[in-house]
């Protein structure tokens, strides 16, 4: 199977999980998370059924099959790992629902924010409830014959993703208003609010299936990190110079003056002049659309385009080599190295 392949395989796995577990909710807080989840529009009414990728549930079949768990003859394993991809789906959503109220996103995707439609208030709820919603599906794994010590440990793999999630969104609404960023603090940030999430799913799916070896854990677990990394500087990337149509959730992460890589690396290392034009555009309260395509000819004159590529190669590089250094089975190693181009794009020239 094509990795396109194995990943929609994953994702329809994962979705199929989702809808069960969601199954019989019927206050309108669920209505609205459904609605977040691309399954009903804005009156409740269901939508005609769309392939939905679910890559972070994907990711964590995938870790859990890397270590053995479509091998394995007990069914429990299987459960296992299925709902613990639909706790690192759900904790995704989570994110996304709070960082839309966060950044003022109207929109998601193709259709109106969850808070554009029912208010932040509202919003905050179905956030909140998501990410309870998270925890039961690890907690659902003990009526399936999986071991308290077992729930507990998955558990504190999510909390712990969790905090590291919200510590990077503390540190990207700080560097918001901030000038002074390095590409330090910007990358930790990342790692934090991206990476932390990739990285987990990669955890809980190989302890779905016993861990697999030192090796194994070892060289996924710098692949989810670098992954993760690398796909939240792709997405600043791809707002400021990707082909077709922007994704309206990153152009607002831009235009509310959102800290993106290319961006700290100009205003830490371009020329004076440089500098205080693009500090004098980001000392506005918001970016003002007109200037867009100004903020994009002063990252190209001072190499902050050229920089953001080389630190994405590079991600992409030490991601691959620590598929390799993993010494899993070949279909694993394809399943995981398609990720790297879908999720990030291929390397740069």
């Amino acid at each position: 199977m094509s990795s396109d392949g194995n990943l929609r395989a994953a994702s329809a796995t994962v979705e199929k999980a989702l809808r069960e577990f969601m199954q019989g909710r019927t206050l309108p807080l669920y209505t609205m998370m459904a609605y977040h989840l691309g399954w009903v529009d804005e009156h409740g009414e269901p939508v005609p059924p769309a392939e939905q990728e679910r890559l972070r549930g994907a990711i964590c079949l995938f870790s859990a099959q890397a270590a053995g768990a479509d091998k394995a003859e007990q069914s429990v394993i299987q459960e296992y790992a299925t709902l613990s991809a639909t706790a690192i789906e759900l904790l995704h959503n989570y994110s996304l629902i709070h960082s839309d109220i966060q950044e003022g996103n109207p929109d998601r995707g193709v259709k109106p924010a969850l808070w554009w439609v029912w208010g932040p208030a509202q919003g905050i709820n179905a956030g909140d409830g998501m990410h309870a919603l998270a925890r039961l599906a690890l907690f659902s794994m003990r009526e399936r014959g999986i071991s308290p010590e077992r729930v507990s440990a998955a558990l504190k793999v999510l909390d712990e993703a969790t905090l590291s999630l919200c510590e990077g969104a503390y540190m990207d609404t700080v560097f918001q208003e901030q000038l002074a960023v390095s590409t330090v603090e910007y990358m930790e940030m990342a790692e934090a609010l991206s990476g932390s999430v990739v990285a987990a799913a990669i955890r809980l799916g190989l302890m779905a299936s016993g861990g697999g070896d030192e090796k194994l854990q070892d060289g996924l677990a710098t692949f989810g990190l670098k992954l993760g990394t690398a796909m939240r500087i792709a997405e600043d990337y791809a707002v400021l110079w990707g082909e077709g149509e922007r994704d309206s959730a990153a152009q607002g992460r831009l235009i509310a003056k959102k800290k993106s890589l290319p961006v700290v690396h100009a205003l830490e290392n371009a020329d004076p002049s440089i500098r205080r034009e693009l500090g004098n555009m980001y000392a506005q309260r918001v970016i003002d659309p007109a200037n867009i395509d100004r903020v994009r000819e002063v990252l190209d004159e001072s190499g902050s385009r050229e920089f953001t590529e080389g630190v994405l190669n590079d991600l992409r590089r030490d991601a691959g080599q620590a598929l390799t250094k993993s010494e899993m089975d070949d279909d694993s190693r394809a399943r995981f190295a398609g990720l790297i181009e879908h999720a990030v794009g291929p390397l740069v020239s």
